[in-house]
């Protein structure tokens, strides 16, 4: 099985979202990112149905790496409690996943 993880995070604003995968991206704790068009997010906030746009990330990382891949969102995020998650990959191609280490351990 592969150290791989898919982690998932969402910005109000795409300059933030920008800024945030280039800070990771120097740091070496994520191999690259996408960043969606706005989606529409709804959700409970203070007892009460919200809905926004958002643009929502994907980044390639390790589980090796998520304490501080965590620990870094939330230190460049504005939300009070930011949506980080982390879904495992159980199957990667060999190049990409070495590809992948090479720019993590960096």
């Amino acid at each position: 099985m592969s150290d791989t993880i898919l982690v998932y995070t969402t910005f109000e604003e795409k300059e933030e979202a920008l800024k945030l995968v280039r800070i990771l991206l120097e740091k070496h704790l994520i191999a690259c990112a996408q960043i969606d068009s706005p989606v529409d997010s709804l959700y409970w906030w203070d007892g009460v149905i919200e809905q926004t746009k958002e643009y929502r990330i994907v980044m390639k990382s390790s589980q090796s790496l998520w304490e501080k891949l965590e620990q870094e969102i939330c230190r460049y995020h504005s939300y009070d409690v930011p949506e980080i998650l982390a879904v495992p990959v159980t199957s990667i191609s060999k190049d990409y996943e070495k590809w992948m280490r090479g720019v993590l351990q960096q």
